[in-house]
């Protein structure tokens, strides 16, 4: 080992490889009221931390060494040029990026729909020419004031330069104010940026003339410097350094360090303070893995580290691997990236409910996401609820689940812990997605030799909550749900999506019509579907079709109709109708017209008739009949068309079902 590298780690109390279980000395973010649980039993983490701003939850996290998704987006509207610094944030639920391009100009990328959707992108312009032509570093920090952006560079003739943006309203909100500092006698060609409040201050770090670790103390109105500090080329580890990232890990703050012109990874330790002198560390190439290193991201993973640096010159993506500590010399792999030209810069990496994220900025302007995975075992792969919803496996094993609060601030903590999964006692179901028509009965039950407790949900429509068997009967589509207690930390819940075709037969409301009138049958709560088919029965007396939910009927008598509505699953629905004919009265028309009908009894009921008589004015039968069916066309007993006038009826018929005589007479008008 490194003699200067084993003096540091000495120093720090940290030895050279440290067991994983040593990690757990960090303050637990949370705790679980069991550390093995029961494949399919829900669980939900014990919260132990109340005053973070962002909560990210990963309760099957992504393998950070395996493949990993690189999607090139093209240029699309992110205005890059030559862009060489890009920091990721995460503000309650929205993602944002912060670039400075090669033009001088700094530019906010708002991911309102999800970090794998386009961003709105906003130029925020030079600013009089204060920002750096040539920005190397951007940082965004809060503070008691608000949000605030530093950007870090050169200008055009080579004079430093150091300018902030104040988003006093928020990130999503245009800035507030804008200041420049005058840093031309402290900084010459400063590179990399890292921002930090520690006592209430903001302390600001980066590499001055390429290679000395300089910090800057701001005042407490942060428009001042009131301390530079500069730790030199601290064991000449620094040489073009092109990115920083910063682990904190059991209370001690590291930089890990890229170097562009070495292609070399260096390794800085503050210990417990940043106010503190810092220690640094050449780790080498790692074996020529490192090539004009153009940027570096390190994520925590449970109990290890990951980190990965993108290789300017050829495109390569270098997976970095701590199994312990952050202070040891990570173990390398690395392979080409087609996504990636010439990367001139890496964000930091920001975990989402779905994987973890970076983006690479290339040579060609074009912006590559890189995206690892979440496993794909747990229901919910991650939440950004303080509380998140319960959590079940569909999978046996050890699990890791990850909690990171304030993520991108400078208050970051990560938090691992593993949770076991192991298979429960045998059971058998019945089929757990059923369809039923509305108003039938279906049996449900579990089987298992495990235990004798079940409880069932909700309490609708079932017989019984806690046994092997039940009933239920829903009026509608209902999920149910069975919990298994084999023990407090084995859980199981089924479900059983009952769907209940339901379906509505409405013949309409009973009534009592006129003899020989026409009625409409059907109602309003009759289920209507291209699919469904429809019947009325019987079928007698129909003036319409008798395959429609609505129909209409002439009947002759007192009728009970049915109507009968089928769906595809083979679900009916019956409802009847009540049409009563009282046989009361003779009914004939008061005026026709013989080109358009003719004229008779209105009447079906009276089926016997002793006479059916017509006389015009002066007495004279001109129409005579026995038979209800036969109706006058307008013409005498010779066949002579009538003229238009008043002629006078009289009828002597008979009810077919209660035999009542009716005798009566009247006057028609004929026209013509």
């Amino acid at each position: 080992m490194n003699r200067k590298l084993q003096l540091l780690l000495t120093i720090l109390g940290l030895g050279c490889c440290l067991p994983k279980a040593e990690a757990q000395l960090e303050t637990p973010l949370f705790s679980f009221t069991h550390d093995t649980i029961c494949l399919g039993s829900e669980f939900t983490p014990n919260i132990l931390v109340n005053n973070a701003q962002t909560y990210n939850w990963s309760f099957c996290p992504p393998l950070l060494g395996g493949t990993v998704n690189a999607t090139n987006v093209g240029t699309g509207n992110y205005q890059l040029n030559t862009n060489t610094c890009l920091t990721t944030l995460k503000v309650d639920t929205f993602y944002y990026s912060f670039t400075g391009s090669q033009d001088g100009k700094v530019f906010r990328y708002q991911y309102e729909d999800g970090i794998e959707l386009p961003p709105i992108v906003t130029d925020f312009g030079h600013y009089q020419d204060r920002v750096p032509d040539n920005p190397t570093g951007i940082s965004v920090i809060k503070d008691a004031g608000g949000w605030h952006v530093f950007v870090i560079g050169s200008s055009a003739i080579g004079n430093a330069r150091f300018v902030r943006l104040d988003f006093n309203d928020g990130l999503n909100y245009a800035p507030t104010g804008f200041f420049a500092y005058n840093v031309t006698a402290t900084l010459n060609q400063p590179r990399e940026l890292f921002t930090v409040v520690e006592n209430d201050s903001i302390r600001v770090f980066t590499f001055n003339n390429n290679n000395q670790l300089t910090r800057l103390d701001l005042s407490s109105n942060i428009d001042v410097i009131q301390n530079t500090t500069s730790f030199g080329n601290i064991s000449n580890a620094f040489d073009g350094p092109s990115g920083i990232a910063a682990v904190t890990e059991l209370g001690n703050h590291h930089f890990i360090v890229t170097n562009e012109n070495s292609s070399r990874l260096a390794h800085v330790t503050f210990g417990n303070s940043y106010l503190n002198v810092p220690f640094a560390v050449d780790m080498g190439s790692l074996s020529g893995d490192l090539d004009v290193p153009s940027g570096i991201a390190v994520v925590k993973n449970c109990n290890d580290y990951y980190g990965y640096v993108t290789n300017k010159n050829n495109g390569e993506w270098v997976t970095l691997y701590w199994p312990a500590s952050i202070a040891a010399v990570p173990g390398s792999s690395v392979m080409t990236m087609p996504e990636i030209l010439l990367p001139t810069a890496l964000s930091n990496a920001v975990r989402d409910e779905n994987g973890v994220y970076m983006h690479v900025v290339s040579s060609d302007n074009t912006l590559t996401r890189i995206k690892y995975d979440n496993c794909s075992n747990a229901s919910i792969s991650g939440s950004n609820k303080r509380i998140p919803d319960p959590v079940k496996y569909n999978a046996t094993g050890t699990y890791s689940v990850f909690l990171t609060v304030d993520q991108g601030l400078a208050t970051e903590r990560h938090f691992c812990k593993p949770i076991t999964v192991i298979d429960h006692p045998s059971y058998n179901l019945t089929v757990q997605d059923t369809l039923i028509c509305s108003g039938d009965t279906i049996n449900m039950h579990v089987l298992t030799f495990g235990t004798d407790s079940f409880a069932w949900s909700p309490n609708y429509n079932i017989d019984t909550l806690a046994g092997r068997f039940v009933k239920v009967w829903p009026d509608y589509s209902t999920v149910y749900t069975v919990a298994i207690n084999y023990a407090p930390n084995c859980i199981v819940k089924e479900t059983f999506n009952v769907r209940v075709d339901n379906i509505r037969s409405d013949a309409g409301e009973d009534r009592v019509i006129t003899d020989g009138s026409i009625t409409q049958l059907g109602g309003p709560q009759t289920t209507v579907r291209p699919t469904y088919t429809y019947k009325w029965t019987p079928d007698v007396f129909f003036e319409s079709v008798t395959n429609q939910p609505v129909s209409r009927v002439r009947p002759a008598q007192n009728m009970t109709y049915y109507l009968t509505v089928t769906a595809p699953s083979g679900c009916t629905a019956i409802d009847s109708v009540k049409v009563g004919v009282p046989c009361e009265d003779i009914r004939l028309p008061n005026a026709f017209v013989p080109k358009n009908e003719n004229f008779g009894l209105l009447n079906l009921q009276l089926t016997q008739i002793n006479y059916f008589k017509i006389y015009d004015r002066w007495g004279r039968e001109v129409f005579s009949t026995t038979n209800p069916n036969v109706k006058w066309t307008g013409r005498d007993l010779q066949g002579i068309e009538c003229t238009m006038g008043v002629y006078v009826w009289e009828i002597d018929a008979y009810c077919k079902d209660t035999n009542q005589r009716f005798r009566k007479s009247g006057n028609v008008t004929l026209i013509r």
